[in-house]
């Protein structure tokens, strides 16, 4: 497999030509044309950090694409250099698809954001049945991922469950061929009057389809042999879930921005109710709407999604005040993997850093790593911290993917500790999670800190949980290990978590070691009943019940 660095340098000639061609035929204000041009470098630049063997970029302004980069190549093996027309499967990016979709229906009277799921058929698609833990989940639950526990009472990005509103769309459509009424109303709603031509309701299974030859292949990162392999099983992916299984070009998603920003698809009220914060049953608001995540970055409102499939990535912004929106489409994971959206926060990702920073606030400085270790450079807003720590991030990926940029995440975190102590006496996630596996000792007393702040704002996440017992247990105070591993393994209507099933299976067995055999088996069948909550867990189940019965 050819390495990224030789994808950038055979594909480099093509690329630039493809550039200059998808161009806009009007030039560019010399300011454009500087800010375009900073943003283009910015992203090559993150591209080869992370290896991402291609991908797409563009700008849409008021439904005009602005800028477009493609870099490296569509299918590596075969050299194919990546074109502005090719089609990405978008992972879920789909969710806002199904979220206005659903919102058109409420708009029409038909279904209500406050109906009960099982108002409508309860269909199976891709989970077993008891993932509903609770009678009492509504759609505007599942849209806002906070289904879980106590229904509309805490977020946890949780795609799989949303393929608990497919029967809403069989019960609107009338549709009940098999996994058929999303794919045909998405269809009928968003993407014909639309005219996204180039859009696919799934992996095509019609052999003869014109579209495959543009679809790109996508690849699996293979740490162990440190290459890309061609994921071959992509075109089994023909069903368009709720969740995921979109393909679609940069074009076409500038065409759906450009409606949502123009209140084409959804009136102005029914747009601010999608994309308003979550507020949870007590009062507190989540960076997630219904369907969207939902920021303010600088005072400017910023709805986004980003896609993380299981070879490739997208990410999806809009800052609908200015009708201005980012496209990035890519062929692999990184893009997505390294900077865990799913916490909430779109400034993790380095690539939309380099939007907001030279399109939107167009500032002219490309982020040095060793100008700042030797300081040679600062700076003192929250923007540019921000921007260390998606560097941080990014560093932390490639050291433990590519073995490369070894202890650069660790130093960054330390300048933040010295330069921005107050960043760890908020709810940060990903600060945690970060600061978890760095495991710096060095760092032990914002790590403290910043636990401290996540105890207090009352916010359950099992992977966070998961991720502080973890690290009491490292630095030797297993008591708080164990305290943070009960509150995983004793909360509830969260079982589906792998975190949950994990802290039941250490305190099952930490408790039939220390002779309290009853309540060491309660954990250890509390995992098992568990397990079966989800498809892949059931052979894991089964080894479990042998351990039970070997003590």
């Amino acid at each position: 497999m050819t390495s990224r660095r030789n994808f950038i340098k055979q594909a480099g000639m093509a690329t630039a030509g493809l550039l200059a061609s998808q161009m806009p035929l009007n030039a560019f204000a010399a300011e454009d044309d500087k800010r375009f041009r900073q943003l283009r470098e910015a992203i090559a630049a993150h591209a080869n950090f992370l290896k991402i063997p291609g991908l797409i970029a563009a700008v849409v302004e008021d439904g005009q694409v602005r800028f477009v980069q493609t870099e490296g190549f569509a299918d590596a093996d075969k050299k194919i250099p990546m074109r502005r027309d090719h089609i990405f499967p978008v992972a879920s990016v789909t969710k806002t698809f199904a979220a206005v979709t659903l919102m058109q229906y409420e708009q029409e009277g038909r279904v209500s954001m406050d109906d009960y799921i099982l108002d409508y058929p309860f269909l199976p698609v891709g989970f077993t049945p008891e993932r509903l833990q609770s009678p009492n989940v509504k759609i505007k639950h599942v849209l806002s991922h906070t289904s879980e526990g106590e229904p509309g009472s805490n977020y946890i990005y949780n795609g799989g469950r949303y393929n608990f509103i497919y029967g809403v769309f069989e019960a609107m459509s009338g549709n009940t061929r098999h996994y058929e009424a999303f794919s045909g109303e998405v269809t009928k709603r968003i993407l014909q009057p639309l005219k996204m031509n180039d859009t696919l309701p799934g992996y095509p299974s019609d052999k003869n389809n014109p579209a495959l030859s543009r679809i790109v292949t996508t690849y699996f990162r293979d740490r162990k042999h440190q290459s890309f392999n061609a994921n071959r099983n992509l075109p089994d992916q023909t069903i368009l879930y709720p969740s995921t299984n979109l393909l679609t070009t940069a074009d076409d998603l500038a065409k759906y921005c450009h409606a949502l920003d123009n209140n084409i698809l959804l009136t102005a009220e029914s747009y601010r109710k999608l994309t308003s914060p979550f507020a949870a049953s007590d009062g507190r608001t989540y960076p997630y709407g219904l369907g969207w995540a939902t920021q303010q970055v600088d005072g400017r409102p910023v709805h986004w999604h980003y896609g993380y499939g299981d070879s490739f990535a997208a990410l999806l912004i809009r800052l609908p005040r200015e009708k201005l929106s980012f496209i990035l489409l890519c062929n692999s994971t990184p893009a997505s993997e390294a900077f865990f959206l799913g916490y909430g926060n779109v400034l993790n990702s380095v690539f939309a850093q380099a939007f907001f920073k030279h399109i939107v606030f167009r500032r002219d400085d490309q982020f040095s790593y060793d100008a700042l270790i030797n300081k040679q450079v600062t700076g003192t807003d929250t923007l540019f911290y921000d921007e260390v720590f998606s560097q941080a991030l990014m560093r932390y990926y490639t050291e433990q993917n590519y073995n490369e940029h070894k202890s650069e995440a660790a130093k960054l975190i330390h300048y933040l500790a010295v330069n921005a102590p107050a960043r760890f006496q908020k709810t940060d996630l990903s600060l945690i999670y970060l600061l978890s596996q760095i495991a710096d000792p060095g760092l032990k007393e914002q790590m403290e800190t910043a636990i401290a702040a996540y105890a207090d704002s009352n916010y359950f996440h099992p992977h966070i949980h998961e991720r502080i017992a973890g690290w009491y247990e490292r630095t030797g105070n297993s008591q708080a290990a164990r305290d943070w591993y009960h509150k995983l393994a004793d909360s509830k209507g969260y079982e589906e978590q792998g975190a949950v099933k994990s802290a039941c299976n250490i305190l099952g067995k930490y408790y039939l070691a220390q002779g309290e055999k009853e309540k060491g088996r309660n954990y250890l069948w509390r995992e098992t009943l568990y397990n079966r909550y989800t498809d892949s867990g059931i052979e894991e189940a089964s080894r479990q019940l042998t351990v039970m019965k070997s003590r």
